[in-house]
């Protein structure tokens, strides 16, 4: 749609395009809810989660990158205010909680709580923030808080077919759970793995110990 209205004014795709693109799709959304038995609060969240992308968005009328694309060609550039990356990763982590609605991707467990919260989950960066990470979904998990421990303590790996591995026992736990829309960066993965898996074999040689903080 917003394509469509910058190639009406030959002009390449920019922020007040997707706006626009936006308040059209947004009411139409709004209108389809209406005719079909839909969880209003669900669809409120989803426009309300477009709505905060956009205002961080730049309106000048220089090409723009995709919002937060799960692809690598989508990587938006560098640089920005230290506000602008926060609300940034918020959206994120918004974003990747809600395809999951709060259930971990490697054991299944949904947290539930009383109002207003309702459910709790955590995102797990892949690439820890200190290895250069980034905020992308593409490098994060919807995990409980137990998955995401083991997780960032190397007790858990993926495999390159996104298969969990527990480290301790060097068993095969099964598949990570994977939303159609959620890409995961392979590099990323391989390099939590070898990351672990080196540091894992190093400690039982010297018999040190493997542990580190939370993300």
């Amino acid at each position: 749609m917003a394509a469509a209205l910058a190639a009406a004014e030959h002009a390449a795709i920019n922020g007040i395009h997707v706006e626009a693109a936006w308040s059209l799709a947004r009411r139409a959304v709004r209108d389809t809810c209406c005719l079909v038995t839909m969880d209003r609060d669900t669809v409120d969240q989803i426009i309300e989660d477009v709505d905060d992308a956009l205002r961080v968005m730049p309106r000048s009328e220089s090409q723009v990158f995709p919002l937060h694309s799960n692809r690598p060609e989508g990587h938006a550039p560098s640089g920005g205010t230290e506000t602008s990356r926060s609300q940034n990763s918020e959206n994120v982590v918004r974003k990747l909680k809600q395809w999951y609605q709060d259930s971990c991707q490697i054991c299944a467990t949904t947290l539930f709580l009383p109002p207003p919260r309702h459910r709790y989950s955590e995102a797990a960066h892949i690439r820890a923030r200190e290895h250069g990470g980034p905020d992308l979904t593409e490098n994060m998990l919807c995990l409980c808080p137990n998955c995401h421990v083991l997780f960032d303590a190397g007790a858990y790996v993926l495999t390159d077919d996104l298969g969990v591995v527990d480290t301790v026992t060097g068993r095969l736990q099964g598949a990570l759970e994977r939303h159609p829309w959620h890409y995961i960066n392979p590099d990323d993965v391989r390099h939590h793995r070898h990351h672990w898996t080196s540091r894992n074999a190093g400690a039982r040689s010297t018999g040190g110990s493997t542990g580190r903080g939370r993300e």
